[in-house]
């Protein structure tokens, strides 16, 4: 086990997370705990710097469901239990994050490679949480992948992207990406756009996915696990063609 040096004060960091979360009723008791371990498993393999792009996705994410929620509301499109996250939540967007951190904290695999899986995860599911969470709010028409063809939607049909949808995308993941690099745990500037731009595009991916029959088989979990994996299996390919600088 290798334990990062700044793990002690990445530990202290979630733990205020979580009952920050709790606090401000962003989760369940319950959800905030799973946080709690996957920001603590964050802290020990990757450092107190992992904790900036998943406080940037986590608490950005809780902002975003309560701006316009009466609209939303009106619309269909508001997320269930106020917004509320719980244990399948984050079991959905953080699994892969807390597994890449877990490989980071035993020295399983490069720790380069284990950071750009863990941001391009995270800015995949802010990317989706952003487009799905602002694009009713901003307005627009919105369209999906349906029976083969791009045709128009309802506002939070599941799959459903406005141009407003993509645009919040983009600037979620650069957000998450960007915020990964400022800290150090992306060595540089094209391992931050690979990040960004893989979770974008894995959003977009997502989004196909869901108006598929086999989108609709595998739920909402399923396409939100299918996103992580995406995201960081689209930043792997480019780094092992020497994009990502490192």
């Amino acid at each position: 086990m290798i334990l990062h040096p700044t793990a002690a004060t990445g530990a202290l960091l979630a733990l205020a997370g979580a009952v920050l979360i709790v606090l401000t009723r962003q989760g369940t008791a319950a959800g905030a705990l799973a946080g709690f371990a996957v920001a603590l498993l964050a802290a020990l393999g990757l450092g107190a710097p992992a904790l900036l792009p998943l406080a940037i996705f986590v608490l950005g994410s809780g902002i975003l469901t309560r701006l316009g929620r009466d609209r939303k509301e009106r619309m269909g499109a508001a997320e269930a239990d106020q917004g509320r996250r719980g244990v399948a939540h984050v079991a959905a967007k953080l699994s892969l994050p807390a597994v890449a951190s877990a490989l980071a904290l035993f020295g399983a695999a490069p720790g380069r490679a284990l950071a750009l899986v863990y941001v391009a995860s995270l800015a995949g599911a802010f990317a989706d949480t952003a487009a799905t969470e602002l694009g009713p709010v901003m307005g627009g028409a919105a369209f999906g992948f349906r029976g083969g063809r791009i045709t128009a939607v309802l506002h939070g049909t599941p799959g459903g992207m406005s141009i407003a949808g993509f645009a919040t995308a983009a600037a979620a993941a650069c957000a998450v990406a960007g915020g990964a690099w400022s800290v150090g745990l992306l060595d540089s500037t094209p391992a931050a756009c690979i990040a960004a731009g893989a979770g974008f595009l894995a959003s977009a991916l997502e989004s196909l996915l869901a108006g598929t029959p086999w989108g609709s088989r595998v739920g909402h979990f399923g396409r939100n696990v299918f996103l992580s994996l995406a995201s960081a299996g689209l930043a792997v390919s480019a780094r092992a063609l020497g994009w990502s600088g490192s």
